[in-house]
């Protein structure tokens, strides 16, 4: 039997947070759930889990700095920063960090998709 991947689900807005963390639970995934920057930091400095999906913004942070300080702790952690907001400098930063950059309003099955292939790859995606 093979184990549940757990995936860190970061937004600030409380509705998609749970639509995320309900979509994934229900597609067979491990979810821990944060709506603040600082616990996610927090979480990620101890835990180490198998993907983080968080929103580029995060209140007066950027999910893209949570990813990059994620993946200097844990190098091969794969990183899906979403994002509502088309900014090419973001998507070549997450791009450089090894972070796979998506735009919402995002499908569940292209979400999916790009989550089995972030943890099929494990680092490096795009």
């Amino acid at each position: 039997m093979t184990q549940m991947k757990r995936i860190f689900v970061v937004d600030d807005d409380q509705q998609v947070l749970k639509y995320l963390t309900e979509m994934l639970q229900e597609a067979g995934y491990d979810t821990v759930a944060c709506d603040r920057y600082q616990d996610a930091k927090a979480l990620l400095s101890t835990t180490r889990p198998d993907l983080l999906l968080t929103d580029i913004r995060l209140g007066a942070y950027n999910g893209l700095q949570l990813g990059i300080y994620a993946r200097d702790r844990h190098p091969t952690l794969p990183v899906i920063v979403l994002t509502g907001y088309e900014d090419p400098t973001l998507r070549d930063e997450a791009k450089r960090a090894g972070a796979l950059f998506l735009m919402k309003p995002i499908t569940r099955v292209v979400l999916l998709a790009a989550i089995s292939n972030a943890l099929l790859v494990g680092t490096d995606v795009d």
